[in-house]
């Protein structure tokens, strides 16, 4: 054994990602969200036919951000994923604001 073998050993930090709440209501039904994108946001548990418009509100709270919106969609595909909703008539600002929050939860992670 070699003088300096000490610094062959590899730590491994542990770090606590902290967690994160999403939901969006439907005529006051709450929705875990699935996946979130700049256009749609697919959401779990919805019985919900494709084409069908929708008004909703979107919450998202991480320890560093929160996000709240209003928004209509349209339903674009029911799998057994989730449910994907397009955006419709998302104004700039609030598409401005969905992507700021994908930046700094990409960032966080």
């Amino acid at each position: 054994m070699g003088m300096f073998d000490f610094l062959k050993v590899d730590v491994v930090e542990k770090v606590r990602v902290p967690n994160y709440t999403a939901h969006l209501k439907i005529d006051g039904k709450s929705l875990t969200i699935a996946n979130l994108g700049l256009n749609s946001v697919t959401v779990a548990g919805a019985k919900l036919k494709v084409g069908q418009a929708v008004t909703f509100d979107l919450d998202l709270k991480d320890p560093k951000q929160k996000l709240s919106l209003k928004a209509a969609g349209t339903v674009a595909a029911v799998e057994k994923a989730g449910t994907r909703i397009n955006f419709t008539n998302l104004p700039e600002d609030s598409r401005k604001a969905v992507a700021l929050f994908l930046a700094r939860y990409a960032i966080a992670r």
